[in-house]
């Protein structure tokens, strides 16, 4: 787990009434979508993190929607909690500077890559070009990439695509941007209908990096429904590792972050926050959680 310092976070953005002397043992934990399973399976590590800790969490779907994600970052509609963990789709460093409620705030994922105010994610750049650089190795040379949303612009998964097409050029594989295809959502239902078009348009697809697992279990399916196998046509490789990813057929390679860490990470830096006297400059930490490859029958050319 590495992590870099410099920027100090103010006192006034972690002062709640009640949050150092008189702690509720109530946390808030605010993600986009518990459909989606990378949220619903690290929502549920974070409740058990929290319980050996003593604490209990307030979960609180935002559906990505701004003026949601604002009102939690607020505090509205809150019950008096210690701290908050949120997972932003939509949220700004502006919304977060302004807020009428401030207290202990962690932030996962990368949508708000740099502020002033304590971040935890991956390396989402290297885990793309991880997962690319895989199936080169597998000898796939037509490799598409799936999950831009230019619509509603990703940062994680814009990085995503910054990796797999590092991973191409470091190969000497050059990059047709008719391989890369736009999603409307991070789901397996539009893995399935973009993995169909994508395959239809392109005979020799040999490889897909899909910008997550739900997109990949999509591609699955198409594949299948193509007559297309998988991985002796294709090969697929997703990223989080969720646990269906083991249960697919074939079963499907991944690159998986370390989710202990990344748990461990976000309830450190809370307790930083909450033991720290109000008024004290205290750095911020931007953290990044290592990730691994976890090969599975999807890839085994």
């Amino acid at each position: 787990m590495s992590t870099s310092f410099g920027e100090r976070e103010d006192a006034s953005m972690r002062s709640v009434p009640g949050s150092r002397a008189t702690r509720t043992g109530l946390i808030a934990l605010a993600v986009p979508h518990l459909e989606e399973p990378y949220f619903a399976e690290l929502s549920s590590r974070l409740v058990r993190g929290a319980e050996a800790r003593g604490l209990a969490v307030l979960i609180v779907q935002t559906e990505g929607d701004h003026a949601r994600e604002v009102d939690v970052a607020n505090g509205s509609g809150l019950p008096d909690i210690d701290g908050l963990i949120h997972i932003p789709r939509s949220l700004t460093v502006a919304d977060l500077t302004r807020r009428t409620s401030p207290g202990p705030l962690v932030l996962l994922g990368e949508h708000i890559q740099v502020s002033p105010f304590t971040h935890i994610t991956i390396d989402n750049s290297a885990a793309a070009r991880t997962a690319t650089a895989h199936l080169i190795a597998a000898g796939c040379r037509r490799i598409a990439f799936v999950g831009r949303r230019d619509a509603r612009p990703s940062d994680a998964a814009d990085r995503r695509h910054a990796g797999y097409l590092e991973a191409l050029e470091a190969a000497g594989i050059r990059n047709d941007p008719a391989l890369t295809a736009q999603v409307d959502a991070f789901t397996s239902d539009e893995g399935e209908r973009v993995v169909s078009e994508l395959a239809a348009r392109i005979g020799d697809l040999d490889g897909v990096v899909c910008s997550n697992d739900s997109v990949a279990l999509g591609a699955l399916a198409a594949l299948a429904a193509g007559g297309r196998r998988v991985p002796d046509d294709v090969a697929v490789i997703g990223i989080d590792d969720i646990r269906a990813a083991r249960f697919s057929v074939p079963a499907l390679s991944s690159v998986a972050p370390d989710h202990d860490q990344l748990v461990d990470a976000a309830f450190t830096e809370l307790e930083r926050q909450l033991s720290t006297p109000p008024g004290a400059d205290l750095p911020v930490r931007h953290v990044i959680i290592p990730s691994r490859l976890v090969k599975r029958a999807s890839t085994a050319r």
